[in-house]
């Protein structure tokens, strides 16, 4: 049966319909319309202008497109990207999901496992300790500046285990930089939330500090000299960015944490200055101060030695006479008829002293002082040093030496009670000292007949020096006061197995465990 006008008008705008929409009249065949559709040509359908033959609305060409995407479905996947272009052509959501339902699925894939090395990008950020690289002479006299650029590889622990070259400078600065990279640490790459190795890029800028040496040096210098040292050390840091090993800044900026008591990078700068210029007394005088206010007067002497040989007329300085106490070995006896000329150099030089250089002219004094016996002067100045700095941990151990000193003083007057508070103060300057133990348990042993007591402490300085025959003694006779005689003998044999010649602990094994006679056979 013939169609109708109607009927042939309507297939009619289809066929034009689908050639505007579908782009090419070749897909007017049959093939054309029952092949997949693509997303250009639902993006091209979305922009078609409206009204036209066909359709007045696009709402009506919405809906015959949906028809046609239900009939002969999409070529490829809908992803994001694909909505998004669909939509910003004018897609409704009716459309998506007709879009969606009809087209195929996404195929998620698993990716295969990465087995190289993470690339991090920049390790700036992940620097753990960077190493800095220093200027070469021939750089800094050539003013060489620039970025040298480095690939880096890091093992699981974040150590650098190559170093590639991106970018070079001359003068030997990109060899500096290798090396100052070699030595740096970074925080290791994760895979899967394991240590893992790692690449990235480590930059280094060389630049150069267009300074004033000269003028620089002596500004620093003047605000040292003001005892000024927050303003003085950013300038002498200013030179060494300059000039790293440069012997005077290092000397200045060493002096000046000196006076700040900052002793840990005073000797750094102080041991450096001494590689740069090993023909610089104050440098070996300043580094002998900072070892005596660590409290290690060997080494101290040392240096004090290598400034005086580099300068003898320091000899004739009251100050260094003061300090360098220790340029040769004493006997007591010496050191009584030594210590007046010691205090005589200690007071002229507090006249030009302050600070941390003070304080040790305390200190020395009072070690003088005590040299001298005059225990009460020699307190009151290690008691001044350890008020105005805490930080200077050797006078401890004078303190000790000073209290027990007055103790046994008191108690050859037997005055026990004073004796008693002395050596009681000097445990508590330096509870490490087995020496003010042993003399209380002696206090409590002989003086009070407190056993317990005199076992307690003879039992403390044991447990700090095992080589003390003198305690092992007391102990023994204390153990013995006490009705232990086992103790007492074992005690007793202990005291003569460290030191043979004592003759009390002798004496009492004797009596405790007399010796058999022996049968002879003449």
């Amino acid at each position: 049966m013939p169609l109708s006008r109607n009927v042939k008008v309507m297939v009619l705008a289809a066929v034009v319909l689908t050639g505007l929409l579908f782009c090419d009249l070749a897909f007017f065949n049959v093939e054309a319309q029952t092949r997949p559709l693509t997303y250009p040509e639902l993006i091209t359908a979305l922009q078609s202008k409206l009204p036209n033959q066909v359709f007045s609305t696009r709402s009506e060409m919405i809906t015959w497109v949906i028809t046609q995407i239900r009939s002969r479905k999409v070529d490829k996947p809908l992803t994001k990207d694909r909505e998004d272009d669909l939509r910003q052509a004018g897609a409704t959501e009716e459309l998506i999901d007709a879009i969606r339902a009809n087209s195929p699925a996404i195929v998620m894939t698993t990716p295969t496992p990465e087995k190289g090395p993470v690339d991090l990008g920049d390790l700036m950020a992940r620097v753990v300790n960077l190493v800095k690289p220093e200027y070469t002479p021939e750089a800094l006299q050539a003013r060489t500046t620039g970025e040298v650029k480095l690939a880096l590889e890091l093992d699981e622990n974040g150590r650098v285990a190559a170093v590639s070259r991106l970018t070079v400078l001359e003068n030997g600065l990109t060899e500096r930089a290798i090396e100052a990279a070699r030595r740096s640490t970074f925080k290791p790459a994760t895979r899967n939330g394991k240590p893992a190795r790692g690449t990235g890029i480590l930059r280094y800028n060389f630049k150069i500090n267009l300074i004033d040496v000269a003028a620089t040096l002596a500004a620093a210098d003047e605000l040292k000299n003001k005892f000024d040292c927050d303003r003085a050390i950013p300038e002498y840091t200013r030179i060494l960015g300059v000039d790293a090993k440069h012997a005077k800044a290092l000397l200045g900026r060493g002096t000046c944490y000196l006076m700040n008591a900052e002793y840990a990078p005073a000797l750094a700068d102080l041991t450096a200055a001494a590689k740069s210029d090993n023909r610089d007394a104050d440098i070996f005088f300043f580094t002998a101060v900072v070892f005596d206010l660590k409290g290690d007067p060997s080494t101290a002497a040392e240096n004090y030695a290598k400034a005086a040989k580099l300068r003898p007329e320091l000899e004739k300085q009251p100050t260094f006479d003061c300090l360098y106490i220790d340029r040769r070995p004493m006997s007591p006896d010496q050191g009584k008829s030594a210590a007046n000329g010691i205090i005589n150099a200690c007071n002229q030089a507090f006249r030009g002293a302050s600070g941390q250089l003070s304080g040790l002219l305390y200190y020395k004094r009072g070690i003088a002082y005590r040299m001298r016996t005059d225990y009460d002067k020699a307190i009151a100045d290690f008691e001044n040093v350890k008020r105005t700095n805490p930080q200077f941990a050797a006078v401890n151990g004078q303190l000790q030496i000073a209290f027990n000193s007055r103790g046994l003083e008191a108690f050859n007057k037997k005055d026990y009670k004073k004796a008693f508070d002395d050596v009681s103060l000097a445990i508590g300057a330096e509870p490490q000292s087995p020496t003010p133990y042993i003399n209380r348990c002696a206090i409590y042993l002989y003086a009070w007949k407190q056993y317990a007591e005199a076992i307690s402490d003879c039992s403390a300085a044991i447990r700090l020096t095992a080589k003390s025959s003198t305690a092992y003694s007391h102990r023994g006779y204390a153990y013995e006061m006490s009705n232990s005689r086992n103790e007492a003998i074992a005690d007793y044999k202990k005291a003569l197995e460290i030191d043979p010649q004592n003759q009390a602990a002798r004496t009492n094994l004797n009596r405790l465990e007399p010796q058999r006679p022996t049968i002879k056979n003449d």
